[in-house]
């Protein structure tokens, strides 16, 4: 049988300490796929939809596919980048951030559709778009 080592308080401070830096590291290079796709999410809706919002016929059809295919993109880059983490994928964080989004988003699609054409109304509304983008990333920056 073999002897267990003794450790010293200062290895052992050590130790904890090492520890404390790995579990932080880990939990920081899980969180940044989060950061960045709600960042590039945030800033490609608020484009496309202030886009959206000022143009008209095939502009307007540019602008609407060119939103959805970045939308598109960045979820499957997404999905695949986060492929086996589960940081907090269905917390009520994540669900806030996603949440928050939606409801700001709604809000620069309905200028979109009842407003259309409206300077002032689609830069509000895009612009609130990517300030709740902003918010949630640096929410999830501070976590």
């Amino acid at each position: 049988m073999g002897t267990t080592p003794t450790i010293t308080a200062l290895e052992a401070r050590r130790l904890l300490d090492r520890a404390d830096r790995v579990s932080r590291s880990a939990h920081n290079a899980t969180r940044w796929p989060y950061i960045t796709f709600i960042l590039a999410l945030g800033v490609a809706t608020s484009m496309g939809t202030f886009a959206m919002a000022l143009t008209t016929d095939s502009a307007f059809g540019l602008a609407y596919f060119g939103t959805l295919f970045v939308m598109f993109a960045l979820m499957i880059f997404f999905m695949v980048s986060i492929q086996g983490r589960s940081a907090f994928a269905r917390s009520r964080r994540w669900t806030g951030y996603i949440a928050s989004w939606f409801v700001s988003y709604a809000a620069a699609i309905s200028v979109v559709i009842w407003a259309h054409g409206s300077v002032l109304l689609a830069g509000i509304a895009s612009g609130l778009v990517l300030i709740v983008a902003f918010v949630c990333a640096a929410h999830e920056a501070r976590s």
